[in-house]
């Protein structure tokens, strides 16, 4: 039974409140998966205690049981979308990392990107952190700013994580990936480092959340985790920032990164044999 059916089957019993709340989650499932309850309210003008009581009377525990059974349906029609597409399944794969570019940029200020740049800037120390695959494209944006000269250390242990928090001051600066914006060891980690007095940069899928709350910059993702963990698109969206604030550095630095990439050739050549 999808969400509609269950919404129909019990209509009888709801308030208005929660029949306008239902409409809504019927509308954006999608979106739903990744609120929490103090977004979905803002977002379908309502309350908490109204989507508590929705999920009550559908029959869920909570509203993370209905954010699972609403991520469950998406995964069944997107299994039969890729069943019907499977002779196309090549062009399903670009077109979906294509979409998660065009989204990601969508979402983009430039305000807050010059701002995210200039703190970059100055910054005497910056550090990336990062846990499962928010690490690995942590480790990708560390790589990606050496060949402009900008030299970030990208941290994937917690442990190590608040070690260096520990250690920081007001002219350093830390990077927190993590798409759902809710990771732990990452939200103990910069909260540590803002406590410091480092700035904070964040990107993550959800504005509200933890994670965001503690940025001085906050950017945002456009592929959130909920059902999403390890996929590509996900990273992809990390990436394409990585890419946007390594080019935005360029240009208000003025480095010359072809005199970069000319010295550092020659060391790189040396490996060959």
């Amino acid at each position: 039974m999808n969400f509609i059916q269950l919404f129909n089957e019990n209509k009888k019993e709801l308030t208005k409140s929660e029949v306008k709340l239902a409409n809504y989650i019927a509308s954006h499932a999608e979106q739903v998966i990744y609120d929490t309850i103090k977004s979905l309210a803002i977002a379908s003008d309502t309350s908490d205690a109204t989507i508590i009581r929705l999920c009550k009377k559908l029959g869920f525990s909570g509203f993370s049981k209905l954010k699972i059974y609403l991520a469950q349906e998406s995964i069944s029609q997107n299994k039969l979308a890729a069943t019907s597409a499977d002779s196309n399944f090549y062009i399903e794969s670009a077109n979906l990392l294509i979409d998660s570019i065009n989204k990601t940029k969508s979402l983009l200020f430039p305000q807050n990107l010059l701002k995210a740049v200039k703190i970059l800037a100055k910054a005497k120390r910056v550090y990336l952190f990062g846990i499962g695959h928010s690490g690995e494209s942590a480790k990708d944006f560390a790589k990606t700013w050496l060949r402009i000269g900008l030299i970030a250390h990208a941290e994937v242990d917690p442990h190590i994580q608040v070690q260096i928090s520990s250690l920081l001051t007001k002219k350093d600066v830390v990077i927190g990936l993590s798409l759902s914006g809710h990771t732990k060891d990452t939200y103990d980690s910069l909260k540590l480092a803002k406590k410091n007095g480092a700035k904070i940069i964040t990107i993550s899928n959800e504005l509200s959340s933890p994670i965001a709350n503690l940025g001085d910059v906050q950017l945002q993702t456009a592929v959130g985790e909920f059902i999403n963990i390890g996929s590509v698109a996900g990273q992809v969206s990390q990436l394409y920032l990585c890419d946007v604030l390594a080019r935005g550095y360029e240009i208000y630095t003025k480095i010359d990164s072809n005199s970069i990439k000319e010295k550092v050739l020659p060391e790189i050549l040396k490996k060959e044999i």
